[in-house]
């Protein structure tokens, strides 16, 4: 039975899924028996295909065209996520099978008020953790208010809003010194990265107290199937419901 779900959300980069996905698989059998995996694709322009052989894994796929849509990714994943512990990444970012493995074998002694952090290698030095890379409860991610989809369609700071969230309405940070992700070198070209917009909500946000968004999941999503491509061509993806707050609250 699945103890922890890998979210990550990825726009227009099938060889880094591709990567992630050969590592994975990498991964002991007795390890991704604990392991549950969820690929979000963020309306990617060529939709991404995975053949997940032997791991439980899903992919999604946004339906409409968003820009900068990763609040709304991050929520569709705590919305998915079979299991209370969580472990977001950026699709830039990887871990090994023994970083991983001591996660899950920690699960049962770690404290769910408490979101963990790690170490971040770049070319073989300590950098700053990565802001979106962190373990978390699915209790608490909807505790802390989720990520705020006002800050969808523009780049920026909806990571330093939950983050200042998650401090305001649960708790504290842990730093798991004895796990580190590796910094990979990719970057989504070609997007516009004016902050100038997300900069002033973000202020607004803080300005007010961080109130608790209204409304998640603003957009359409579908299941994909994930299996070799003769499968997959014969398997037509499941559609996903829009949903509410309502219903993210009660899922």
């Amino acid at each position: 039975m699945s103890a922890l779900t890998l979210v990550t959300h990825v726009y227009n980069d099938q060889a880094n899924v591709d990567t992630h996905v050969a590592h994975w698989k990498s991964f002991p059998p007795a390890l991704r028996r604990h392991l549950s995996f969820l690929v979000i694709d963020d309306h990617s322009d060529e939709p991404l295909r995975i053949d997940a052989g032997e791991l439980d894994l899903r992919l999604v796929r946004v339906s409409d065209d968003i820009d900068w849509n990763m609040p709304g990714c991050r929520n569709l994943g705590a919305l998915l996520s079979r299991t209370e512990w969580m472990l977001y990444f950026d699709a830039d970012n990887i871990t090994s099978a023994d970083n991983i493995a001591r996660l899950v074998q920690a699960l049962p002694t770690l404290d769910a008020s408490r979101l963990y952090v790690f170490r971040r290698t770049q070319d073989g030095r300590d950098v700053d953790p990565h802001i979106n890379t962190y373990l978390i409860t699915r209790s608490g991610f909807w505790q802390a208010g989720g990520y705020d989809e006002d800050f969808s369609g523009h780049y920026g700071y909806e990571d330093v809003v939950f983050r200042a969230m998650w401090r305001q309405h649960c708790g504290g940070e842990t730093l798991l010194s004895d796990i580190a992700f590796e910094q990979m070198h990719w970057r989504t070209q070609g997007l516009d990265r004016d902050t100038t917009r997300n900069q002033a909500l973000a202020q607004y946000k803080l300005a007010i107290g961080l109130p608790k968004p209204q409304g998640f999941v603003r957009f359409r999503w579908e299941a994909v199937a994930v299996a070799a491509p003769a499968a997959a061509a014969s398997a037509p993806p499941a559609a996903g419901p829009e949903r509410s707050a309502a219903a993210v609250a009660t899922a």
